[in-house]
């Protein structure tokens, strides 16, 4: 068996296992949580007996180990029960409100990654330049600026100001695609502003690194221009370390679009996960989780994939 196959198959395996484990401490979790889903679904006015015979209903009365059996086979399958609060299925109710948190992570990850690479790549030349230091000021105050704080003054800036955009409004893909990105572009601006900030600060230090190296050296008394040797050298070295940030960043953006939703009013997983909170609705809530989990296990299991498959070299030292 190669090594590429066999640090394929580890992976596989970390990632199967992961997965399981983030599976069962989402059900046994909210298992233990105070408060009663039969209760909660009748309402207060239903007697005990009627509870009763829903909680046998339900399977609340079997062992927490054969519940969470029935649950995991349910869950990848796509069935995470139904909600107490919506009386719908829980995968409906994500997959519907799932396009406005995807997509709003997709547009602030492309933003993030069309603007912090230039900017590395310009400072990289120039450390300690004025440029280079403003930038870097620059990406300070950005990351240290919390994500509702931003949203609510690009919001009065664009509303007030420039009268462009109305808060709330959103229009889904199925309706007008066109629209739907304009009513996530705001939205997706605020969420990628900090993260620009923390990607540049480390592409920068990680092409400052690479562009003191020998290869460097070597295309340059070679007479490679500047700029070739950017694109053919340093940024195509520095990527290896950068899908593993990448990864980071945009597990990072799905957290920070929850925040941000409520701050836009945008029908997406975050409003949903504060509705399920406060009415207590447990198999919407651990669906969301489980879910969010699940991608950000899914992003981890791939950034550490294409590092190995991009340097050959991690692959042998896990090999060893």
């Amino acid at each position: 068996m190669s090594s590429t196959v066999r640090a394929t198959l580890t992976k596989v395996c970390e990632f199967l296992l992961t997965t399981l484990l983030v599976s069962f401490f989402t059900f046994a979790a909210f298992s233990i949580i105070p408060g009663d889903p039969a209760r909660i679904m009748l309402g207060t006015e239903a007697s005990e007996e009627q509870v009763e015979q829903l909680r046998v209903e339900l399977g609340l009365n079997e062992p927490l180990a054969e519940r969470y059996v029935k649950w995991l086979d349910n869950a990848f399958r796509g069935d995470f029960g139904t909600s107490l609060s919506f009386n719908t299925s829980v995968g409906d109710l994500i997959s519907s409100r799932l396009p406005v948190t995807l997509g709003m992570s997709l547009i602030a990850l492309i933003i993030v990654l069309l603007v912090s690479f230039p900017m590395a790549a310009i400072c990289s030349k120039r450390p300690g330049k004025p440029l280079d230091k403003a930038l870097s000021c620059a990406g300070h105050i950005l990351f240290a600026i919390p994500p509702f704080a931003l949203s609510m003054m690009l919001i009065l800036f664009s509303a007030n100001v420039l009268g462009i955009f109305t808060a709330g409004r959103y229009t889904a893909p199925s309706v007008n695609f066109g629209s739907y990105l304009s009513s996530l572009l705001l939205p997706s601006f605020c969420i990628a502003l900090p993260k620009i900030a923390m990607t540049f600060k480390f592409l920068r230090a990680s092409m400052i690194e690479y562009s003191q190296g020998d290869f460097v050296r070597t295309a340059k008394s070679h007479g490679l221009t500047d700029l070739r040797i950017m694109m053919k050298h340093i940024i195509p070295n520095s990527m290896v370390s950068s899908v593993t940030v990448i990864s980071l960043v945009l597990s990072d953006i799905m957290g920070g679009s929850l925040i941000v939703e409520q701050v836009f009013n945008l029908p997406g997983l975050g409003r949903l996960l504060l509705t399920s909170i406060a009415r207590r609705d447990f198999p919407l809530l651990s669906g969301i989780v489980f879910y969010l989990a699940l991608i950000t296990v899914i992003l981890y299991f791939l950034a550490d994939l294409i590092s190995a498959l991009i340097d050959p070299r991690i692959r042998d030292r896990r090999n060893v």
